[in-house]
């Protein structure tokens, strides 16, 4: 059947029946019984002709297309075959080599696929090949921020990075962040990461200390209050706004455009009543105003956070602060 006359029954059988069927009820409330057989045969062909197609739609179509060659259905799912195939990657890997305290390069070759990660070639890389290579992931999916690493110089998630959409001739250089002290191989430590968050009391404050214990409504919000806020607090403590910023790299002391978001991110939100006490906190050189407004840090921020505006923001509520208009 051609689609066009296809698409046309379809059409008239969906529609018709329902519309035949608010016919019948009219007919048989006014007791109008000489039409009542003729509509019911009316909509039994319809529903006949839209169950038919259904079921050619539905099973027939369904089953030409899962005998396609080109076609193989992997876990529920239909995948081109011949995307798929696998091919040879070159992925070079800058380890931190701790007795050495220094850099080695070694490289590796692994076979992989359209839907490869570059967190999937590590992993490969360390179950057949270097089984003491250090590697920190958790979820695999982009929530927990803990595969941060440098990906062809752009510092990235590796479990969000497409191994093939980044390969560069067939070739993928993968490094530790260079923001961050080097624990072992492409793990940093992030306890200083974390003490810089800390140090802005990320949370949100209130007069009333026991409220938050026993509040006797919700903290109501307006959708421009939460529109205000709300792009800032995607944050997934992932680090890597921190390794792309050249301040940080360059100054230890610099808080960092991840703990300055977040800054404003509790800032922004009218539930908190720490009000200038929360301005003072990063209201020095190594805070807001160590910021030179590169934008690298949102850049690099896989959850489009938008560091570097919020921290513009931040400057701008400081000054509002310091002359007495906040």
């Amino acid at each position: 059947m051609r689609a066009s006359r296809y698409i046309i029954f379809m059409y008239v059988a969906m529609v018709g029946a329902p519309f035949f069927m608010f016919i019948y009820a009219i007919a048989y409330f006014y007791n109008q019984s000489y039409l009542l057989f003729p509509l019911q045969v009316i909509m039994a062909i319809l529903l006949s002709v839209y169950g038919i197609l259904g079921i050619n739609e539905v099973y027939i179509s369904r089953s030409n297309k899962h005998h396609d060659k080109d076609f193989e259905v992997i876990n529920g799912k239909e995948i081109s075959t011949l995307q798929s195939s696998d091919k040879e990657t070159t992925i070079h890997i800058t380890r931190f080599d701790t007795q050495k305290s220094s850099f080695v390069k070694d490289t590796y070759s692994i076979s992989s696929n359209r839907f490869t990660t570059v967190l999937d070639a590590l992993l490969d890389i360390k179950s057949k090949s270097a089984n003491t290579l250090a590697i920190r992931y958790s979820c695999r999916m982009g929530i927990c921020g803990s595969c941060g690493m440098v990906i062809n110089g752009k510092p990235s998630l590796a479990c969000e990075t497409n191994l093939s959409s980044v390969a560069k001739n067939g070739e993928v250089n993968v490094e530790p962040m260079r923001a961050h002290h080097i624990t072992k191989d492409l793990v940093t430590d992030l306890d200083d990461f974390f003490a810089k968050h800390k140090s802005i009391k990320p949370g949100l404050f209130r007069k009333n200390e026991k409220e938050k214990f026993a509040a006797k409504e919700p903290y109501a919000q307006s959708t421009k209050e939460i529109e205000k806020y709300l792009p800032y607090s995607y944050c997934i403590m992932c680090g890597l706004c921190l390794d792309a910023c050249p301040v940080v790299n360059t100054n230890e002391k610099f808080i960092g455009p991840q703990a300055l978001s977040q800054e404003y991110r509790y800032h922004a939100d009218s539930r908190d009543q720490l009000g200038k006490k929360r301005i003072e906190l990063t209201d020095t050189l190594e805070g807001v105003w160590g910021c030179e407004f590169i934008g690298a840090c949102s850049k690099a921020c896989p959850k489009g956070v938008d560091p570097a505006t919020s921290i513009q923001l931040l400057k701008i509520d400081t000054v509002k602060n310091e002359v007495g208009m906040e």
